[in-house]
């Protein structure tokens, strides 16, 4: 009998010994953002990361700096989250060159990195895994080359940028101008918008204040239309043709009125998927982090009139 136990207990302990190591270790990943607060595109992309962390059985962390221009702030969560230990980081940065300190910081602890959506300073690629996003260049060359369709190949256009030191913007602004080139197509005014409502409506103002002919306008983001209509309307200035990025409900519903040409769709729900399939790879071992590419497009298209019902289904 006392035989017969201790073999039962030994091979009931065996048994949870196997089952433990055999379960898959359950990891902590944070995301980094900018706000979510009046940010369709930031929400989207929240959603999407945490959907993809929990249902890989991971913890899903989320901090957020508030404001859209709260580098600082963004800069110190980032080290108190290295200092918690988590097991990874997704990060949509503010400023590509502030971060990089605390991204040799994570680098030098361990903690693997993607960022998402805005890309950091050129030639410190060694210190995240990948960045997963909009090709944001490409993003306003096409934006760039659609104005020049639209203004026949000539006239004045405004540009609203995103915050001083976001990548992202500057991409997409440094690729519009890339589309114009070739043609009559001048940039005759230039300002950050900060991407807030208030900030891109005083500066659409003042920019058509100095500018009394003006037939097109950028915007290198959807979240800054509201303001830019605004101060449009205000000015009584007619058929300005305007084109943003972001593919947006909101913008959707724009261009589907005939108040905007068109928007340059980004796909949130694609990058938070790739950013949290890669990360988990690489913290289980599935994934070679040399192997993976340091930068994975996530794609982007045009949504105008031609294409509402195709941009109904993908717009945040």
């Amino acid at each position: 009998m006392r035989r017969l136990l201790k073999t039962i207990l030994g091979v009931t302990l065996c048994s949870v010994v196997a089952a433990y190591a055999a379960s898959p270790k359950s990891y902590t990943i944070a995301f980094s953002l900018k706000t979510v607060t009046n940010d369709d595109f930031q929400k989207a992309i929240a959603t999407s990361i945490q959907a993809s962390v929990e249902k890989a059985g991971d913890k899903f962390l989320l901090v957020t700096a508030g404001e859209q221009t709260a580098v600082s702030t963004q800069v110190n969560q980032l080290e108190d989250l290295i200092a918690k230990h988590v097991d990874a980081i997704i990060l949509n940065p503010m400023d590509g060159k502030a971060v990089v300190p605390v991204l040799k910081k994570a680098k030098a602890a361990g903690i693997p990195v993607i960022v998402v959506d805005s890309s950091v300073e050129k030639g410190n690629e060694a210190l995240y895994v990948s960045y997963v996003g909009t090709d944001n260049f490409n993003a306003g060359v096409e934006a760039g080359k659609r104005m020049v369709k639209e203004l026949g190949g000539k006239g004045n256009v405004l540009v609203v940028r995103g915050a001083n030191g976001s990548l992202a913007g500057d991409n997409r602004v440094d690729g519009f101008k890339k589309g114009l080139a070739g043609s009559q197509v001048t940039v005759v005014g230039e300002q950050p918008g900060d991407w807030t409502n208030s900030v891109a409506m005083q500066v659409t103002e003042n920019m058509l204040q100095a500018n009394k002919q003006v037939q097109g306008l950028f915007s290198a983001s959807d979240v800054m239309l509201d303001g830019i209509l605004q101060a449009i309307g205000d000015a009584n200035r007619k058929g300005v043709r305007i084109l943003a990025v972001d593919g947006s409900n909101k913008a959707v519903d724009l261009v589907q009125s005939g108040t905007i040409v068109g928007t340059m769709a980004q796909f949130p729900a694609k990058m938070g998927k790739i950013a949290v399939d890669t990360l988990v790879g690489v913290l289980n071992g599935s994934k070679k982090q040399a192997a993976i590419p340091k930068m994975i497009d996530s794609g982007t298209m045009v949504y105008d009139k031609t294409n509402i019902a195709e941009a109904r289904k993908w717009a945040f």
